[in-house]
């Protein structure tokens, strides 16, 4: 017997069977929301074809942004039926070893923000998707992407890490399935689409398939008669030229495909 009498003192945090609980409850909750995006639909109002412009990796911050040219595509897809993806990589957002990187381009970070804001809230375009690439993750970016997206009050961006996967619903019943992804696993120096058809050929049965990252483009079409699809594969180029990086290591700038363009329309025979 020591003499002493402490007080009883009450516990710092939850019981370790409220925090299983909440566990619980957060896994559930975590899991009905991965399931409703990984393949969501798309329902559009009117039976008429659409158009879609798939923005390659825009960064919009880099010196050898074609603002030009990216700015003639932001202008078309405000007209009527026109909708835009991108496919990632919005802003260089230089992190680690490349922040670096910063002293040698004219924007700075906080007006390459606003140009994000810009171009993913006020530039107008209706946005089916805006994916985030492998330059929007480093650091913070992502999240300050997911905030900027959140105080859109006029339409409901879908935002994705890396992959979008939804389908185009029309009032006729036509159905048509996208994969859009940053990228897809898979190289080869023989052919720019050789991840994309990978993709295709290994995945879910879909219409399109779209991605980027690269920094060159390429379209093909071919029937997979296993699968019973004529699916469109596509690799955007993106609107970053005149890099000093690709030039080093004996890559020459493609002067097309910067964003490609596809027409989905509902009242065709075929989509092939």
């Amino acid at each position: 017997d020591m003499g002493l009498e402490f007080p009883d003192f009450p516990p710092d945090s939850l019981p370790i069977e409220n925090v299983i609980d909440r566990l619980k409850e957060q896994s559930k909750i975590r899991r009905t929301s991965y399931d409703a995006h990984t393949w969501f639909p798309v329902k559009v109002k009117d039976r008429k074809p659409i158009g879609i412009n798939w923005f390659g990796d825009p960064h919009v911050d880099d010196n050898g942004c074609d603002w030009t040219l990216l700015h003639r595509h932001i202008e078309l897809c405000k007209q009527p039926g026109i909708y835009g993806v991108n496919i990632g990589d919005t802003t260089n957002n230089w992190a680690g070893r490349l922040i670096s990187k910063y002293a040698s381009q004219d924007t700075s970070v906080s007006t390459a923000r606003r140009l994000a804001a810009w171009f993913l809230l006020d530039s107008g375009i209706k946005w089916l998707a805006f994916l985030l690439g492998n330059h929007d993750q480093w650091g913070d970016g992502a999240a300050i992407l997911t905030e900027m997206a959140k105080r859109h009050g006029t339409q409901k961006i879908v935002l994705h890490d890396w992959e979008a996967r939804f389908s185009l619903e029309f009032p006729n019943g036509f159905r048509f399935n996208i994969w859009a992804a940053h990228d897809f696993p898979g190289d080869s120096q023989w052919n720019p689409l050789h991840s994309v058809v990978k993709a295709a050929r290994f995945g879910p049965d879909v219409d399109l398939l779209v991605s980027g990252h690269k920094h060159n483009w390429g379209i093909s079409q071919w029937e997979l008669a296993d699968k019973g699809t004529t699916p469109t594969m596509i690799r955007t180029r993106g609107y970053k030229f005149n890099d000093d990086y690709a030039r080093r290591i004996g890559k020459t700038d493609q002067t097309e495909g910067s964003s490609i363009f596809t027409i989905i329309n509902p009242n065709a025979e075929s989509q092939a």
